[in-house]
């Protein structure tokens, strides 16, 4: 895939329009993580649109974190594809673009995606619980609910897809748009790390607890608790994280 090629002859679309009927294909195909998408001639033919539209769509959904492109090889799919549909929207309004980038351009170390993830999110639930009204809480108690109506046979993706679509509704409500599609970045980014966390009941009963007193703060309106609450819950991961590493490997 050349990221740089161009056809004259095909009519132009916008990105996000482009870029649903990408996430459709992937659908449709059925792609999984790490498959390679149709080279951007394909893609332009067989979606009627200049193979510009097909570079920029694709170069937009880089910086999102939906895939990952390696240049003369082409783009491959860093989101299941059911995620992808349900992100697909936010690629229109998606601003800072040039540090969306920055986030993606190398493999990060897990630990300063985590450091990065609370410096921003322990703010935004703050900012959230100081403007929010209680009929904005709304996405945020449906996820909530879902979470915590989950079985243990639930596939641990599942829980992960909605434990951050409740950051995520959180971040949203802070009036901060780019700070939120920076959040967004860094969830999309550790999503695989996320999902490789061994099922543990007890693990998800403290986050469970931890997640209900995060929304009674924003219920309160209080933005010194919710940071507080914000910041414990989201030491839970990285400290948990710490004592695997110091944990030696299991012999086989």
């Amino acid at each position: 895939m050349t990221i740089s090629a161009s056809s004259p002859t095909a009519a132009h679309q916008s990105l996000p329009s482009v870029w649903d009927s990408i996430s459709t294909l992937v659908q449709d195909r059925g792609l999984q993580v790490g498959d390679q998408l149709p080279s951007i001639r394909e893609l332009a033919e067989r979606l009627e649109v200049k193979q510009s539209s097909v570079r920029d769509a694709l170069l937009k959904a880089e910086s999102l974190g939906f895939v990952k492109i390696l240049p003369r090889s082409g783009a491959f799919l860093r989101v299941p594809g059911l995620t992808l549909a349900k992100v697909a929207a936010p690629i229109e309004m998606a601003p800072a673009d040039a540090i969306l980038s920055a986030l993606n351009s190398d493999e990060h170390n897990l630990f300063h995606l985590l450091d990065a993830r609370r410096l921003i999110e322990i703010e935004l639930a703050g900012r959230t619980a100081e403007r929010r009204r209680l009929e904005d809480l709304l996405p945020i108690r449906r996820a909530l609910e879902a979470m915590l109506h989950l079985t243990d046979a639930t596939a641990r993706q599942e829980y992960v897809d909605l434990d951050i679509r409740f950051h995520l509704e959180i971040a949203r409500l802070s009036g901060n748009s780019v700070l939120f599609a920076i959040q967004q970045t860094l969830m999309e980014l550790l999503r695989p790390h996320l999902n490789e966390v061994p099922r543990d009941l007890q693990r998800k009963s403290i986050t469970d607890r931890s997640h209900i007193a995060i929304y009674e703060t924003l219920v309160s309106g209080s933005a010194d608790r919710a940071r507080v609450e914000m910041r414990q819950h989201l030491s839970l991961a990285y400290d948990s994280m710490l004592r695997d590493i110091q944990e030696p490997p299991a012999m086989m």
